[in-house]
């Protein structure tokens, strides 16, 4: 019987060792793919503002002189709004 009971135990290690193998396998690829889902939404983020900075442009380009006026003034805010950003960063 004590050479069943070693071997069952044996066989139990083996399925052990292979069970944790495959549990550290598993947190590396839960690993990686969270650093693929980040730099994704990084790369999100800049077409994103791609996109927007396009459609800005577009429109400012094909309005009339009222919507141009307007885009003018809205970017002149924008603007503004960056500068006053840089000048709460630089201290």
């Amino acid at each position: 019987m004590a050479g069943k009971e070693m071997e069952l135990c044996a066989v139990l290690d083996v399925r052990l060792q292979d069970l944790l193998t495959l549990c550290d396998e598993q947190d590396q690829k839960i690993k990686d793919l969270s650093e693929t889902i980040r730099q994704m939404k990084e790369e999100y983020r800049i077409l994103n503002a791609r996109y927007t900075d396009m459609l800005t442009a577009t429109s400012i380009a094909f309005a009339d002189g009222g919507e141009k006026k307007e885009a003018k003034r809205r970017l002149s805010e924008l603007v503004r709004e960056v500068d006053r950003c840089l000048a709460l960063l630089n201290g």
